[in-house]
């Protein structure tokens, strides 16, 4: 079975770090870039075996959403995954469509936090986690504690895996932050998912994983009493992730009950 981790860095490979709206010297005008971008989705989507109609649609959709600065890489996996899935046509546009959408409002969020024209492997990665039900104010708060893009990005899919994995999203972006702000390795940021599924087969509810990790595994508060012995920080769990470092202004954005 392959780790969350793994999983996380082959979603990341695939996308293209693209932001699709820019037009680098020399390229001529933005819409000679943007039709080229369409042709390069038509091509690719052929390659895999889509119809050339529905190829036509999604190139369309993406040529459309260009200027928002959605990239293309993650509208032809899209389509690529619902053909592959025997999904109808008009489903996989419909799709298609809404997820760029979704993209459009997560650009938006991103530039919010500070990363003006952020790379297409970003716009992806806070796409899906508003998708998870994380929001714009928290996706701004991992774009704000990251140090680059190269941060953003996995730290964005690993507070999406944190909150698919029930807990709450404040929570899961508390965690994340905080290890940002603790200037822990990749790795180790890649590895929460894992640390987090290990605990709950422990026996251990998603909230209290989440506190858990949160307080770096050293005790928590609300029982009456701290946690040490076999309650201690599990193997592989960064020290202190993620205390004191909740999202600002939670309150603008529902979240999940355990959060």
């Amino acid at each position: 079975m392959r780790t969350t981790r793994a999983i996380i860095l082959t979603a990341l490979a695939a996308v293209p770090a693209v932001a699709a709206a820019q037009v680098a010297p020399g390229r001529g005008p933005a819409g000679a870039a943007t039709t080229a971008q369409g042709t390069g989705v038509t091509a690719r989507l052929e390659s895999r075996g889509v119809s050339p109609e529905l190829a036509q649609q999604v190139a369309a959709i993406a040529a459309q959403v260009a200027p928002s600065g959605v990239p293309a890489g993650p509208l032809a996996d899209k389509a690529i995954e619902g053909w592959a899935k025997q999904v109808p046509p008009a489903r996989i546009v419909a799709a298609v469509r809404l997820f760029a959408r979704q993209m459009a409002d997560a650009a938006q969020a991103i530039e919010a936090g500070g990363m003006p024209k952020p790379p297409g492997q970003v716009v992806a990665a806070a796409a899906e986690a508003m998708r998870g039900g994380i929001g714009p104010e928290e996706i701004r708060s991992v774009v704000r504690a990251a140090p680059d893009a190269g941060v953003a990005a996995p730290g964005l899919s690993v507070a999406a895996a944190l909150a698919a994995q029930g807990i709450g999203g404040r929570q899961a972006v508390a965690i994340v932050v905080g290890a940002m702000h603790s200037h822990h390795a990749l790795s180790e940021l890649l590895d929460l998912p894992s640390v987090a599924r290990a605990m709950q087969d422990e026996g251990m509810s998603p909230g209290e994983v989440g506190r858990q990790m949160l307080e770096g595994g050293e005790g928590h508060e609300g029982g009456g009493a701290g946690m040490g012995g076999e309650h201690e920080r599990p193997p592989q769990m960064p020290p202190g992730t993620g205390r004191g470092h909740e999202p600002e202004n939670p309150g603008d954005t529902p979240h999940p009950p355990g959060g």
